[in-house]
């Protein structure tokens, strides 16, 4: 290889996601409410906007999007002209773009009849294509792609990847799942091994939203995750890889963080604090911190309040903590500019109580409190319940699962707390 170049891969942008569950807030402000969905409504393509800032910021020889470029096959007319005018910005800057559609934007959709830039090329569906990108006189790599025809793609891609002889530097633009990732559906499904061995230098994936790289060197293997976050599974900084390629062969990655809306949890204990003001006090404090960690981007948090304490009662009463969750939105969002939006708060304190002393004691709270331990380490009687639960499942199949595991262990533990909220008063008065 003669001279090095660089490159920006980024996927599943999700352009125009209606974000449910945020079509309306029940707020009293409604310029407050706006000014929240509305920077909702634009952060994908706001993410694009960085996207193709930093491709030109760091003048990078070219651009790949790994599919799911649009939230639906049908794609909106508005995300694909903010998609064409933005590969416009890059044709004046000289940057070749490469785009695979995935299970998303499958090419069984409606697409307008749009007249994209010359320095674009979307990759056929259901077969591999190559691209060269030519930088300075000379040919420094060879894209290679494919995109879906339809949503569901059984079919292993990756077995059609073929690098040919002479490729200076050969990337792969795949829309998959690699190793039968259980959080997300099995399109495309190849093994890490496979890809490994192919011959290819870099694989440039999609489909996967948490930023991976699963394999450095001979060849890499990267899902960048997507650039924009859209719920709160999708927490933490989201991006983009800068890609650069030393005259040598040598790969140096470097994330950018492209996310304008960022979605965070944040667990905040009630150890040690008495009253509601305490408690807000520590709740304006930590989202305080939380707003300045993420750099002044607008954030949407579910916050979870943890611990014990004297508190834990207090805030079982009434209208506790939509009333706390107000003031917050009071404090944190307003009509303009970033914001830090309290979603929800979830309890999942308890009492002050000494849980293994009162396990011992001869008391219908300690006997309780014993049953839910023996329900989680004596097998018969684990059995047992769950028979009990077996008709209400039969009843309602499609709307519950019987708890296993895990599952079942928490439940017990929380039927234990419910009973010690509801007859620990009664036991001390």
């Amino acid at each position: 290889m003669d001279g090095g170049f660089s490159f920006i891969h980024a996927a599943d942008l999700h352009l125009d996601s209606p974000f449910r569950g945020f079509t309306r807030i029940d707020y009293g402000d409604e310029n407050t409410v706006e000014n929240v969905l509305r920077q909702l409504r634009d952060c994908t393509f706001k993410a694009l906007d960085n996207i193709i800032g930093a491709c030109i910021r760091h003048r990078v020889d070219f651009l790949v999007l790994a599919g799911d470029v649009y939230d639906l096959a049908d794609r909106s007319l508005r995300a694909q002209l903010r998609l064409r005018d933005s590969f416009g910005r890059l044709a004046e800057a000289g940057i070749s773009v490469f785009v695979a559609y995935g299970n998303h934007d499958h090419d069984d959709g409606f697409r307008a009849a749009l007249a994209w830039p010359d320095n674009v090329h979307f990759f056929a569906a259901g077969e591999v294509e190559a691209r060269p990108v030519v930088a300075r006189g000379r040919e420094v790599a060879r894209v290679y792609g494919i995109s879906y025809p339809r949503r569901d793609v059984p079919d292993n891609y990756a077995s059609l990847f073929r690098r040919e002889p002479g490729v200076p530097f050969a990337v792969a633009v795949l829309h998959c799942n690699v190793g039968g990732n259980a959080e997300h559906a099995n399109y495309a499904p190849c093994s890490l091994d496979q890809l490994a061995g192919a011959g290819f230098d870099y694989w440039a994936l999609g489909h996967v939203h948490s930023r991976a790289v699963l394999r450095e060197r001979g060849p890499w293997v990267v899902y960048p995750g997507n650039p924009q976050g859209r719920n709160l599974r999708e927490t933490g900084a989201r991006g983009c890889y800068l890609v650069r390629v030393s005259p040598g062969g040598t790969v140096n990655l470097e994330f950018l963080e492209t996310d304008c809306v960022r979605w965070e949890r944040l667990r905040v204990p009630i150890d040690g604090l008495a009253t509601e003001q305490e408690l807000l006090d520590r709740l304006d404090k930590r989202l305080t911190g939380l707003g300045r960690l993420n750099g002044g981007r607008s954030l949407v948090v579910r916050l979870e309040l943890t611990g014990r304490g004297p508190l834990h009662r207090r805030l079982g009463y009434g209208a506790a903590l939509e009333g706390l969750l107000e003031e917050l939105r009071n404090r944190f969002a307003g009509p303009t500019g970033p914001f830090v939006w309290p979603d929800c708060i979830c309890r999942n304190t308890a009492a002050l109580v000494d849980k293994e002393t009162l396990r011992g004691s001869e008391t219908l709270l300690g006997d309780l409190l014993t049953i839910t331990r023996a329900a989680r380490e004596n097998g018969e009687l684990r059995d047992r319940l769950l028979e009990v639960l077996a008709p209400l499942h039969d009843r309602a199949a499609r709307h519950i699962d019987l708890p296993q595991g895990g599952e079942f262990d928490a439940l017990l533990e929380a039927a234990g707390d419910l009973a010690l909220d509801l007859l620990w008063e009664d036991e001390t008065a």
